[in-house]
């Protein structure tokens, strides 16, 4: 049992051989400023206008437009490769963030405000999603796949933690604006040197599939090594041939036969419904994240200590962190949907006992137990993805993932909030106990589906 958990741990070692390490540092920088946005807007407008609801409202903004994007975003990433996407995008996103901030130290207002924040999300770069759709071309082992994505929500979950805190410490330290600054800059110095660093393909990394072409440096084409071909159903299982029809829910799409670059590449729509379990999965968790943030906020503010619910909050990052890295010492028996289910399970037993504590100690202390249950919940949902992707659609699922949580995460913040403000924190975090429920019961769903 120790060799194995010590040989699961020791596959981390091999992603740099898999994708170059330096790589993989600049992947992580290039997604930090991403963290830092919505918070940052929200504090730099809401000080410039001195209205919290001008701040809400630019900060909303620019998560819709980035939701509203991301898809289309990773269709493009789809058809063109992601090296021309991002060459594209990233300076577009530079230029956005050097407005957005110009608009918050001459405190502007208005359609001129409004349009600068739709300009920022439209061009936010979803460099997480990217990322993961490399790693689903790179790796051919699906257990290096496994803890790719265990990486990378780890990735996320510490920028999801480490963002809102360097925009705190920007803030306070030198000025209300410096967080939209040092993301500006970020995205010039990191995002830049990553897009041109991508790889110069026709299918980088997002949509080539098994007998792909890929343009030599001669101009000549050549044939990609065949993708690795999966032959379990979602659930981790092995299906009888034929047994699993390709439009089942929760059915994964075998690997088909050999499709050319020229293939025409599957529709939006198709891939959304594909993907729509790890969708409800994904907005779940981000409306999760949103109402604990407002919940946490409000019972800090009523203790007296509100500039600690910031470090709070980031208990529950911490450990989801944490456990997202060891999501590959689960065995396979575990399947796939009772890892759904057992996490959203969890997040909703030490969720709704977090509504019931008195004292910001044992706030924190319960979300550090919550958060053990959502970094699995999260890689599963991404490893769902990858299985049910068709071919030539995997930069629209995984963006798709990153804009569900985007907008669970705007949905769960506002409503939470209304809920905090009328009732208390309690009703922000029932918010969140009741969409943990809806993760555990598509879990469920699909255990009762396979008696």
């Amino acid at each position: 049992m120790v060799s194995s958990s010590s040989s699961a741990i020791a596959r981390y070692r091999s992603l740099p051989t898999i994708a170059s390490g330096s790589w993989m540092a600049l992947a992580m920088a290039a997604r930090a400023p991403y963290a830092m946005i919505p918070l940052g807007t929200m504090t730099a407008i809401t000080v410039s206008t001195g209205s919290i609801a001008t701040g809400g409202l630019a900060s909303g903004l620019v998560a819709a437009a980035s939701a509203v994007a991301g898809p289309l975003i990773g269709r493009a990433a789809d058809r063109s490769g992601q090296r021309r996407v991002l060459t594209i995008l990233t300076p577009l996103n530079a230029i956005a963030l050097g407005l957005l901030l110009l608009a918050a130290l001459q405190a502007w207002d208005g359609p001129l405000l409004w349009a600068i924040c739709l300009f920022t999300g439209g061009t936010a770069v979803p460099v997480g999603s990217f990322t993961r759709a490399r790693w689903v071309e790179l790796a051919r082992d699906p257990k290096d796949l496994g803890t790719a994505l265990s990486y990378e929500s780890t990735v996320d979950e510490l920028s999801f933690v480490l963002g809102p805190a360097l925009v705190g410490i920007a803030a306070s330290t030198a000025f209300s604006a410096a967080p939209l600054a040092i993301a500006a800059a970020l995205v010039a110095l990191a995002g830049i040197p990553f897009a041109l660093t991508t790889p110069r393909s026709e299918h980088a990394g997002t949509g080539a599939r098994a007998g792909a072409t890929e343009r030599t440096g001669d101009g000549t084409t050549a044939a990609t090594a065949p993708h690795r071909a999966s032959t379990r159903t979602v659930t981790g299982e092995m299906p009888a041939i034929g047994s699993v029809p390709s439009d089942a829910p929760f059915a994964e799409h075998r690997t088909p036969a050999p499709v050319s670059a020229s293939t025409p590449a599957p529709s939006i729509k198709r891939v959304l419904l594909a993907v729509l379990p790890a969708i409800v999965v994904m907005v779940c968790i981000g409306t999760f994240f949103g109402s604990v943030q407002a919940g946490t906020t409000a019972r800090a503010d009523l203790l007296g200590a509100a500039g600690s619910a910031g470090i709070v909050y980031a208990f529950m990052g911490l450990t989801s962190a944490l456990t997202a890295l060891l999501v590959v010492l689960l065995p396979d028996s575990v399947t796939l949907a009772a890892r759904v289910l057992v996490g959203g399970a969890g997040m909703a037993v030490f969720i709704a006992l977090t509504a019931f504590t008195g004292s910001l100690t044992m706030t924190g202390v319960t979300l550090m137990i919550a958060g053990l249950f959502i970094g699995p919940t999260m890689v599963t949902a991404f490893s769902l993805t990858e299985r049910r992707t068709p071919p030539g659609g995997t930069g629209v699922a995984m963006t798709s993932m990153q804009s569900s949580v985007t907008v669970g995460q705007a949905a769960g913040a506002s409503l939470g909030g209304a809920l905090a403000a009328s009732i208390g924190a309690q009703g922000a975090y029932g918010l969140a106990t009741l969409v943990s429920i809806v993760i555990a019961l598509v879990g469920g769903f699909v255990v009762l589906r396979r008696r």
